[in-house]
């Protein structure tokens, strides 16, 4: 993956949750999930089994798009 494949985030209201969750896709699959569950200091990252490897920059990238739009920053 590079910063040619589309990022998309999607925050969204899960039953499996409390709070609000970001959903991240690539080329419109799902590849990841930030929860914040632990509060807003505290966010872990969940990622889809059904992906390979990613690059580096492009998922870093992605993981902080998906903070600030969770976050609302």
């Amino acid at each position: 993956m590079s910063d040619k494949h589309q990022l998309k985030v999607v925050v969204a209201s899960d039953v499996d949750y409390e709070n609000l969750i970001a959903e991240i896709y690539c080329d419109e699959e799902f590849i990841a999930l930030l929860q914040q569950e632990g509060g807003e200091d505290n966010i872990k990252v969940e990622l889809s089994p059904n992906i390979g490897a990613i690059d580096y920059d492009w998922l870093q990238n992605a993981l902080s798009e998906a903070r600030k739009k969770l976050l609302n920053k």
